[in-house]
């Protein structure tokens, strides 16, 4: 997936002084209405210690309205019971009740979530401003449309108003967990998890992570996640741009022979980097212009690490991945990928001589039963296909141990020594991983 078809990335360039403020509000609006689990959690974070929810929900004859509406002026906000003010922010939430912006005006509210007679007032900041002023002087004027005969002080009022600090670190918290449930009973929400990636673009210190230092090799999905972050702050502070896949975590590579990168971690802690140069016939063009010649290692951040690699044939119809051959140097007779090779035997073959040459081919310089492998009789030849197309390519890999990523990532609020980690990585496969062949 493309990172312009998040949900909630904007398409204009021009990033106005509001505009992320506003984006992430009807994220996470959007989110609310249409995640309910999500909705549930926040709902009932926010109503914790107070009787509202079992009143609410404790009977299955009672009839539940909801409404949920962003940039709504206060004038509009009516029939409630109960306020909760909240401050959504990255700035610490102040004493409400002791602000003085008595202005009186029709303010308009990011968020209002209105529950039966229950109204959620949200005020969102996307930095660390402080909203307690705004969202008191709101909350005033919501009052004051109701015709209020009484001064606005917390003798007066402190029963039906309850204020919040909901920070954007809480809120990520419970967004995160309702996400890895939903990912547990595979039906993964895309509004929630495209608010998430969001928010994650704009600050990833909103989300609740640990730097690698404090964690154990068995915690990939933490490590994967702090990874992911840091791709995000790569992709953000750079031209690179991030891959967004749902199930893989990589960024663009900008040559002719290869188009991304990708990265993993191994049930041992290990951050495995790969690529796979050649996965289309028109990057083997420039890949077998002599024969391919990698590198026997990376130098990275003064580390030299071993760089593997294996063959992988692929196989694909109407430009989609049907059936593939992976195999190793000790499982080849002979040289299969040489130029004389590429040239006569990739690209479009069609049903008959071209694919029994195929078959010769690889019967002659492969030492295994890649029949198996490929599911050759049922995948290809009684498949029903005519044609396919067919390219030679590489996995070409580096391991990076558990212990580097320990000793480079040991604040949980700096991810600089990990992105140029990524960085380097990135630069060193551009520029180093394939040989240039020798002037004779």
């Amino acid at each position: 997936m493309k990172s312009h078809l998040n949900i909630f990335n904007t398409h204009t360039n021009v990033n106005q002084i509001f505009q992320p403020e506003n984006d992430l509000t009807k994220a996470f609006a959007i989110s609310l209405q249409e995640d309910p689990l999500f909705f549930h959690e926040v709902f009932k974070e926010i109503v914790n210690g107070t009787n509202i929810y079992n009143e609410l929900f404790e009977s299955l004859n009672n009839e539940t309205f909801i409404n949920i509406d962003i940039q709504k002026r206060a004038s509009q906000i009516l029939n409630f019971d109960h306020i909760f003010a909240i401050s959504l922010s990255d700035s610490e939430f102040g004493d409400f009740w002791e602000q003085n912006d008595n202005q009186s005006f029709d303010p308009i509210c990011d968020l209002v979530i209105q529950v039966n007679n229950i109204v959620l007032v949200f005020e969102t900041k996307r930095d660390n401003v402080s909203c307690t002023a705004q969202l008191y002087n709101q909350i005033l004027n919501i009052i004051n449309s109701e015709s209020a005969t009484h001064d606005f002080n917390k003798k007066n009022y402190g029963k039906i108003i309850t204020p919040i600090d909901f920070n954007w670190s809480k809120l990520m918290a419970i967004a995160y967990k309702v996400s890895n449930f939903e990912r547990t009973m595979n039906s993964q929400n895309r509004f929630l998890s495209d608010f998430i990636s969001l928010v994650k673009h704009h600050n990833f210190r909103w989300l609740p992570e640990q730097s690698i230092s404090t964690l154990k090799p068995t915690n990939k999905n933490a490590i994967e996640r702090r990874l992911e972050s840091t791709i995000e702050e790569v992709a953000k502070k750079t031209e690179i741009r991030k891959l967004n896949y749902n199930d893989r975590i990589g960024l663009e590579f900008y040559k002719p022979w290869a188009k991304e990168i990708l990265f993993s971690i191994n049930y041992e802690g290990n951050l495995g980097v790969y690529i796979y140069p050649g996965n289309t016939k028109k990057e083997g063009y420039h890949l077998f212009e002599n024969t391919p010649n990698f590198s026997e290692t990376l130098n990275i951040l003064g580390t030299d690490y071993k760089v593997k690699y294996n063959y992988h044939i692929k196989f694909t119809s109407f430009q989609k991945y049907f059936q593939g051959l992976y195999f190793s140097e000790t499982d080849l007779k002979k040289p299969l990928y040489t130029t004389e090779n590429f040239k006569k035997y990739t690209g479009r073959k069609k049903r008959g001589k071209q694919w029994d040459q195929l078959e010769l081919l690889f019967d002659k310089n492969l030492n295994y039963n890649w029949k198996k492998q490929c599911d050759w009789k049922n995948s290809i030849v009684d498949s029903g296909k005519n044609e396919f197309d067919i390219s030679f390519g590489y996995e070409v890999y580096i391991q990076i141990p558990f212990q580097k990523l320990q000793e480079l990532d040991q604040n949980q609020y700096d991810l600089t020594n990990l992105i140029n980690l990524v960085l380097e990585i990135h630069q060193s496969f551009s520029n180093d991983l394939l040989l240039k062949p020798l002037l004779i």
